[in-house]
């Protein structure tokens, strides 16, 4: 399966089934800003393995229909572990742009509170989406660092807007206003009409069972980027596999540091990471824990240990993880009907989600070469640089299933998961 073809089915980016006539009530989102963002989007209504503690929001508008228009965007910093905005060339599905919360200036008299701490609750930004080649003097206060860039070949922008872990649904504030400018005069002109964006449209997984599902041996790949409305800011481990009902899937690694104080965020190994199961047949997440969920100290392996809701020795698999150090259960339930009443089966996808994952580190999943989706043993050409566990040693999980009567056999386990 090619890298397009992967994020058409698996990383939709999150961004399904949007209509800019369909806005969630929002009782601290200004009526024309809940008009232009639209439905928050969340697990809950998208496919692509979203991560269970994300919000997102998207705007599309027709540069054709508004060849002299961009776009001016205002608003407070929201409360959130991590925001960011992507620039989408809409017809094609690419990133041409965007925008990390550590890297969006403030404006004059507020403080950005992703580089430094700060009391403030009213701290505020200003960005701009302009055509590649516009005249900032038409935009007095605009700051280069603050500004996205479409081309000229661009015939559709989006933009996206994407919260992780925020305090509320909008992150304790209004979502950012969207204003129009003219890009000939930097005036203010009223912001385009919304238009369906192609992200938004939900691709059903389309999937067959393979081979490879019922190994036992259940390797970590590096997903990816494609070219279909990737998350630009996030890297992700994937595996894919089938869990029976009776069987119990582990797997241990050390989790990339990530910063205590914001004052860490600038430089830091990632920012953020969660694991996500979802269900391949509709590419929806189900199940999910973040970083700061499992109290485990820096440089110690953490183990999370995947098992069927309707295992019938469900009871014992949970108190019996209890004894590998810095463990998580995560329960997946097959049988549970998705939104077409169809059940989410049990072939699923496990992701490991790392944001601004440094490159510069040693270890980070940024340095391994990416796989395509599908077949992991087909698709896999140097272990060394594909394989997580191999690529990556102990901050590499490696999955490993057992019969569950297996998993509860004292030393089988416990011992192999903490080596």
């Amino acid at each position: 399966m090619s890298s397009v073809k992967f994020y058409l089915a698996m990383i939709a980016t999150a961004l399904c089934l949007f209509s800019c006539n369909d806005a969630d009530e929002a009782e601290n989102a200004p009526a024309e800003t809940k008009k232009l963002w639209g439905t928050t989007y969340s697990h809950t209504n998208l496919g692509a393995y979203p991560d269970l503690f994300s919000k997102y929001w998207v705007y599309a508008y027709d540069i054709k229909s508004n060849p002299n228009a961009g776009l001016r965007i205002t608003g407070r910093y929201p409360q959130v572990r991590f925001f960011s905005f992507s620039v989408y060339n809409d017809l094609r599905g690419e990133v041409i742009d965007g925008l990390d919360d550590v890297n969006i200036t403030p404006d004059n008299g507020s403080e950005n509170p992703y580089r430094t701490t700060s009391k403030r609750t009213d701290n505020r930004f200003t960005i701009y989406l302009l055509k590649k080649g516009t005249d900032l003097s038409f935009f007095p206060g605009a700051r280069e660092e603050n500004v996205c860039y479409f081309t000229e070949d661009v015939a559709c922008v989006s933009i996206c807007l994407r919260q992780y872990l925020g305090v509320d649904e909008f992150g304790g504030v209004e979502l950012p206003l969207i204003e129009g400018v003219d890009l000939r005069t930097g005036q203010t002109i009223e912001a385009p009409e919304p238009v369906v964006s192609k992200a938004t449209i939900m691709k059903e997984g389309n999937y067959e069972p393979l081979e490879s599902d019922s190994e036992m041996t259940v390797p970590f790949l590096l997903a990816p980027r494609g070219e279909y409305f990737p998350n630009n800011s996030t890297d992700y481990l994937y595996c894919r596999t089938r869990l029976e009902r009776d069987q119990v899937l582990a797997f241990s690694f050390i989790p990339v540091p990530i910063p205590a104080t914001v004052e860490q965020y600038m430089g830091a190994k990632a920012r953020y990471w969660s694991i996500c199961i979802g269900s391949v047949q509709n590419t929806r997440s189900y199940s999910s824990f973040y970083d700061r969920m499992l109290d485990a100290p820096e440089g110690k392996k953490i183990t999370v240990v995947v098992a069927s809701a309707n295992n019938p020795k469900l009871a014992q698999v949970k108190e019996f993880a209890k004894r590998i150090p810095y463990s998580y259960v995560l329960e997946w339930d097959e049988t549970k009907l998705d939104n077409h009443g169809n059940a989410i089966g049990d072939i699923i996808t496990i992701m490991y989600r790392n944001i601004l994952p440094d490159k510069s580190w040693e270890y980070s999943i940024k340095n391994m070469t990416p796989t395509a989706y599908g077949n992991p043993y087909s698709n896999v050409t140097d272990p060394s640089t594909q394989v997580a566990s191999v690529a990556l040693g102990d901050y590499g999980p490696l999955g490993k299933k057992y019969s569950t009567d297996d998993f509860l056999t004292p030393g089988i386990v416990v011992d192999s998961q903490q080596k």
